[in-house]
């Protein structure tokens, strides 16, 4: 399966304000650092204060690796020629698949096509040419980093179909997937990125670290890979155990099958071999089908996704949207998570076959398989409801409208040519649509019709069934997403109904808005002892943030996550007491794996000197928010993170610069302007202060302690009348905050 987020323009809006291109967006770990206030006249300040480092501590006896040595898993590796013996009908089926092509040399049979005779493809701005040079080896002319056209060398292809990239090698052990693509089925060349235009020294242009194939693409195109990186020298030593996404990549290591295969006696037990469940079977498919962090680098198949993985999930982000349909590249498991089907007991080899990839069954009969009754599938829990399409889709047979997937599997485009079916199996709302902007399957498939007529069109049709618990949550999901207040005692009651891991996780997300507030900081430490792995995690994210502003109540409800069973829970709340993590224990040697191991991007040095800055190293954290920044200059996040590392070492004037630079690439976060209006008061300029105050409620007009700083302001700057009405503003939405009121009274 091609990993399409090389191509897909992944990096607009992701984080805090990332809304540059070629921004490197957020990942799982990546905490905006908060600014500590303290009061100074009516302001609340940058927090400045001198510090001392932290002892590092030792045990005697050093853990073991968080992974074994590349060697040593490899070796138990036979390779997927050793399996077509014994196996040739699932052989012959792999070998026509997309996994089997996942990765590969050029081969003249299948890309000689794409490069003779020689095509210009033009793309944004730019001009490029695909062709065979004298000796006849593949080429790409086209720009490179220092921003001439250069001639490079095509080493690998990536991708079958829909469409195919090519790798050019770089320096350090490096190969970058080039953002020119092959399309098979119109044999002609277009750019992943469509109309971007990326240019040279962008994280996303084909040349930076966003496309980067060590980081980006190996995980999921080959056989147990390792990245290997080296941060000493910005290299990598990228090993794997066989080119491709051979059988071993879902079956786990063969080599002792085969070798007692060669010595087995007639009708022996072979005890090499341990089957799956279907749940491992899902998690070993989720690896690579899921938008996800690394936690260790190294994927065991049939080990827990969660002891690897930290997944992406329906949050406050963008990345999905509030019912949970893919909004960015997502892929497909987070989605299945969710759905129905995966409640009822479905899995990807009830619909696929894992050897070819393919469907088992075309159009509606795949759906009917169970929908026409009788007793659940293996699997299953419950029968399924019986479904008459006709009736139920209210679309004549035979047409797209009557087709399952085209109402509970829209389909989106991603690297311009691959369409991928949303595997949440949701229900188009068109409601949702008017009131939230959340895309509905009726509107996507008649364009020429409006919400309106689509809402009175499932109205007729549905009725009282669109009052829908899908509805009612979408709805509680997408206000708590715009901080309705209301919202916060409805998420609190949502976490104690029946077990929905995924959406309880993604309503512990939602909820860490309010954490600091009793009741909602109770209701996230409850979910401390969730069964489910994800809602843990997710949890300690959202409520263990005030362990790292010293509340110890949340410390001691944290520290015994650092001894959780399953990895991801306890690399997440050895983060949240990363100032005080004994990094030589067991799981202080998880978490700085995971870090090292993302130190190859910009993201990963965020998280490195979040980690130091905490440890009380600011002259270290200072060296990775600047290698960070220098990585990628165009995403905001990381400017703001480093301007408020150098306000808590004094430099202001730094602050100052690294903020503006914030503000210039997401002028639309109003976080971003009061952080620089705290910094211009700190240099001592009231009037540049005010301006970036004023710019903060116009953009966020519910920020209650910007408009309490710019009623201070005014009060200094002598425009009483102003700091009436901007301190009325601030009563209103903090009508319990003594200090606002202290203000309030000062002024009448």
């Amino acid at each position: 399966m091609l990993r399409g987020h090389m191509g897909q323009a992944r990096t607009r809006h992701q984080g805090a304000g990332n809304a540059a291109r070629g921004g490197s967006g957020a990942v799982w770990l990546i905490v905006v650092l908060s600014v500590a206030a303290v009061a100074g006249g009516a302001w609340w300040w940058m927090q400045r204060k001198p510090e001392t480092p932290v002892a590092t501590v030792v045990t005697k006896t050093a853990p073991q690796p968080v992974i074994p040595p590349d060697d040593k898993v490899h070796a138990g590796y036979a390779g997927s020629a050793t399996c077509k013996e014994c196996h040739q009908t699932a052989h012959e089926k792999w070998m026509t698949s997309n996994h089997h092509f996942a990765e590969r040399m050029p081969d003249p049979k299948l890309d000689k096509v794409a490069f003779d005779p020689a095509h210009p493809i033009a793309h944004g701005r730019q001009s490029s040419e695909a062709k065979l040079d004298v000796n006849g080896l593949m080429q790409l002319i086209t720009q490179g980093l220092d921003k001439s056209k250069q001639s490079f060398p095509v080493r690998r292809v990536i991708g079958h179909d829909p469409l195919r990239q090519f790798l050019i090698e770089g320096p350090g052990g490096r190969m970058q997937a080039a953002e020119l693509a092959w399309d098979p089925h119109k044999s002609e060349w277009f750019d992943v990125y469509g109309t971007e235009d990326r240019q040279p020294g962008e994280w996303g242009h084909w040349t930076g670290r966003g496309m980067n194939w060590n980081a980006q693409c190996a995980s999921c195109h080959n056989t147990r890979p390792r990245k290997n990186y080296d941060p000493a020298t910005d290299s990598y030593h990228t090993s794997m155990a066989e080119m491709s996404v051979g059988c071993e990549s879902c079956h786990g290591p063969m080599k002792a099958h085969v070798d007692w295969q060669a010595t087995r006696s007639v009708g022996a037990k072979d005890p090499t071999l341990k089957p799956f469940s279907r749940d491992q079977m899902l998690e070993t498919c989720a690896a690579c089908h899921a938008r996800r962090g690394e936690i260790t680098g190294d994927l065991v198949p049939g080990e827990s996704f969660y002891d690897h993985f930290t997944l992406s999930v329906p949050d406050g982000s963008d990345i999905f949207y509030p019912d949970g349909q893919v909004r960015e590249e997502d892929y497909e498991f987070t989605a299945f998570l969710g759905s129905k089907m995966h409640a009822a007991g479905v899995r990807c080899v009830d619909c696929h076959d894992p050897h070819t990839g393919k469907r088992v069954l075309e159009g509606n009969a795949l759906c009917m398989q169970c929908h026409t009754g009788g007793a659940p599938r293996p699997g299953g829990t419950k029968p399924a409801p019986v479904i008459d399409p006709v009736a139920h889709s209210h679309h004549a047979e035979g047409s797209t409208g009557n087709l399952c997937t085209s109402c509970h599997m829209p389909v989106t485009d991603y690297m311009q040519r691959h369409p991928r079916h949303d595997h949440g199996y949701t229900i188009p709302d068109p409601r949702m649509t008017k009131e939230y902007g959340i895309p509905n399957a009726c509107s996507r498939c008649h364009v020429d019709k409006d919400v309106k007529w689509a809402m009175k069109a499932t109205d007729e049709w549905y009725g009282e069934k669109m009052n829908r618990p899908t509805r009612e949550r979408t709805d509680l999901f997408a206000r708590a997403r715009l901080g309705d207040p209301a919202s916060r005692q409805q998420l609190i009651e949502f976490l104690k109904q029946p077990n929905e891991p995924l959406w309880q996780t993604s309503a512990v997300h939602l909820l860490g808005t309010w954490a600091g507030e009793p009741a909602a900081t109770a209701a996230l430490l409850a979910q401390f002892k969730h069964t489910s792995p994800m809602v843990r995690e997710a949890a300690v994210r959202a409520g263990g943030v005030l362990a790292q502003e010293g509340d110890a109540a949340t410390i001691a409800a944290v520290k015994p996550l650092l001894d959780d069973p399953v990895r991801s829970v306890r690399v997440a709340a050895a983060w949240m007491l990363r100032d005080s993590v004994d990094p030589a224990s067991k799981t202080g040697t998880e978490l700085l794996h995971m870090l090292k191991i993302g130190a190859d991007q910009p993201t990963g040095q965020m998280q490195l000197g979040q980690y130091e800055f905490a440890r009380k190293s600011p002259a270290v954290a200072l060296q990775h928010f600047r290698k960070a920044v220098e990585w990628d200059p165009n995403s905001a996040p990381f400017h703001h993170d480093l301007a408020v590392a150098l306000s808590a070492t004094g430099d202001t004037t730094g602050a100052i610069r690294e903020l503006q630079q914030a503000v210039k690439l997401a002028p639309e976060m109003a976080e971003y302007h009061y952080k620089l209006a705290l910094a211009w008061n700190e240099a001592g300029s009231l009037q540049n202060a005010i301006a970036s105050l004023e710019e903060t409620v116009s953009r966020d007009p519910e920020m209650g302690r910007a408009w309490y700083n710019l009623a201070a302001a005014y009060v200094q700057a002598g425009r009483k009348q102003q700091a009436q009405e901007a301190a009325q503003r601030a009563a209103a939405l903090n009508p319990q905050d003594p200090r606002v009121l202290q203000l309030l009274r000062s002024l009448r």
